[in-house]
């Protein structure tokens, strides 16, 4: 997932490392899946009045809100990006 703007970058051969062991808090980077489509998302994990949001890391793509059924697989630790 690419960010046009400034700002953190993962290209598409990026390989990314998550820990489903390790609870996610706002503003991490999160791999979760959503019900609706019970497709797995790369986002990042916002919490706001209460309410909790995946933002894209590509600000062109919709945030999404965290519903009951919405999975968070797990808290990226790290990436690799291949030569």
């Amino acid at each position: 997932m690419t960010n046009p703007r400034s700002g953190r970058s993962y290209p598409s051969d990026c390989i990314i490392f998550i820990d489903p062991e390790v609870r996610a808090t706002t503003r991490d980077r999160v791999i979760a899946r959503v019900p609706r489509t019970n497709e797995v998302t790369f986002k990042v994990l916002l919490e706001d009045a209460g309410r909790q949001y995946l933002r894209p890391i590509n600000p062109q793509y919709p945030i999404i809100d965290i519903i009951e059924e919405t999975h968070i697989c797990g808290k990226v630790m790290g990436s690799f990006i291949p030569e």
